[in-house]
């Protein structure tokens, strides 16, 4: 399909029938804060890498003039800090709210063809807009997630989530665990590298390391440290949370990337499809667990949820927010004795068994909730009669940052995207059958309803 085009500008005032286009130089901040963002931004405009770069100074006909400021016009918008204004007339000027508004603004002014004289100013409709990448399934290479980000900031997103451990696979080196990862697998001067360039286009990068289930590969040279089951073999995929090294291990790992990642906001910590949740009488084990360490009212789930609040202290002790995915949370199966920490993100992805809790569970506890709808945002590496790909024209009719997955019994779900309870929206691209396509081809089927996705985040 053709490129999806970005909506016109939220605010457009025109003052006079000329039109500005760059002939002088690009003056950017004299701190110097937007350099490495307008040489990567030439890549894409060649008119802005031709232009003469300078720092401060008068500004003549023909120039860009970049600033960073508080734009007046934008005083009474929610605009999460991202938005930007840009006056044209025998020069232009671009203010915006800080260095990420001021890519966004650059990109508006050289992908227009000319400015009328006037005034246009531009902002998101939601917070995060994030990309949650499966590199752990799948060997992602360094160059291939690069691009990724670079088309992250084309899109305008602002979150590029690391997912790095899976049960098939486990994708960044490891000094305190050299066992743990795959045989491909990123260095972590490979990581530091994304990290920067993130930086640089102004896009957060936050680790995804899904505990305590996902961790088949992590467990495959520790099978002692794997969840016993009632009449089988042990879980191969979840950690014994009833063991004490087991738990250590696994923080030694968090500690590990959570210093790898120190400049990052966030730490998605999974707790995720750990066990089948309306089963926990198959592991007798956490139960016993449960009563003797929290009290003799206590069974397997308050155990797990005793674990997740155990990682998000330890987590938060780092100087990271902490998420969590919703499918093991209050549901109305369980009676918990045991509350989740207050202060975490929710994940919500779906809402596909009747067991599992509904949004205004957890809305009504207060938490602050990210929307993942797995029925429109995830691109699955899979061949399955009821898959299909995310399909970018019913994104834009049907999706709507606010739309939630159903939930089987209470039915439709929904959230103003104002809330102060709504943090934003994340696309997934999940590479379960790692082997299926390689990574252009992956980039190639996932391009254009990520492309969808993001232009609905900011209209």
């Amino acid at each position: 399909m053709a490129i999806l085009q970005f909506p016109q500008p939220k605010l457009a005032e025109k003052t006079g029938e000329g039109v500005w286009r760059l002939t002088g130089r690009v003056i950017l901040p004299e701190d110097g804060s937007l350099d490495r963002a307008a040489a990567l931004l030439g890549e894409d405009y060649p008119a802005l890498a031709a232009a003469e770069k300078v720092h401060g100074g008068p500004v003549q006909p023909g120039d860009l003039a970049v600033r960073l400021g508080r734009p007046e016009v934008l005083a009474d918008k929610t605009t999460f800090d991202e938005g930007f204004v840009v006056e044209a007339g025998e020069a232009a000027e671009l203010t915006a709210q800080s260095g990420r508004a001021a890519v966004y603004g650059l990109r508006a002014v050289f992908e227009a063809d000319g400015l009328a004289h006037g005034r246009l100013a531009d902002w998101p409709s939601t917070n995060e807009r994030g990309l949650h990448l499966d590199a752990g399934r799948k060997y992602y290479t360094k160059n291939w997630i690069m691009e990724r980000v670079k088309d992250l900031s084309r899109n305008r997103m602002n979150v590029l989530w690391l997912h790095f451990s899976e049960n098939e696979g486990f994708r960044i080196d490891s000094e305190r665990h050299p066992e743990v990862p795959s045989r491909f697998h990123l260095t972590k001067d490979e990581v530091r590298e994304i990290i920067a360039l993130c930086g640089d286009l102004f896009v957060d990068i936050n680790p995804a390391l899904d505990c305590p289930g996902h961790l088949g590969t992590a467990l495959m040279e520790h099978p002692r440290w794997r969840l016993n089951r009632q009449m089988t073999e042990p879980l191969y995929s979840a950690l014994d949370i009833t063991n004490p090294e087991a738990r250590a291990f696994l923080l030694e790992l968090v500690d590990e990337y959570a210093e790898l990642f120190a400049g990052s906001k966030v730490f998605h910590i999974g707790g995720d499809e750990f066990i089948d949740f309306n089963h926990f009488e198959l592991f007798p084990e956490m139960e016993a667990c449960a009563k003797e360490r929290l009290g003799p009212d206590c069974g397997g789930v308050d155990l797990y949820v005793d674990f997740l609040n155990e990682v998000i202290a330890h987590v938060r002790a780092k100087g990271f927010q902490v998420r969590v995915w919703n499918d093991g949370l209050f549901r109305p199966d369980q009676a918990e004795h045991v509350e989740l920490d207050r202060n975490v993100q929710i994940g919500f992805w779906s809402n596909w068994d009747k067991g599992m809790a509904p949004l205004q569970a957890f809305l009504d506890r207060g938490y602050q909730v990210v929307n993942y709808h797995s029925e429109y945002l995830y691109f699955i590496l899979l061949i399955r009669q009821d898959y299909k790909d995310p399909d970018p024209e019913r994104i834009l009719k049907e999706w709507a940052p606010g739309r939630f997955p159903t939930h089987p019994l209470t039915g439709p779900q929904t959230l103003d995207p104002a809330s102060r309870q709504m943090l934003g929206c994340c696309y997934s691209i999940w590479s379960d059958w790692p082997d299926l396509e390689d990574e252009e081809e992956v980039d190639r089927r996932s391009r254009d309803s990520i492309r969808a996705f993001a232009l609905r985040c900011w209209q």
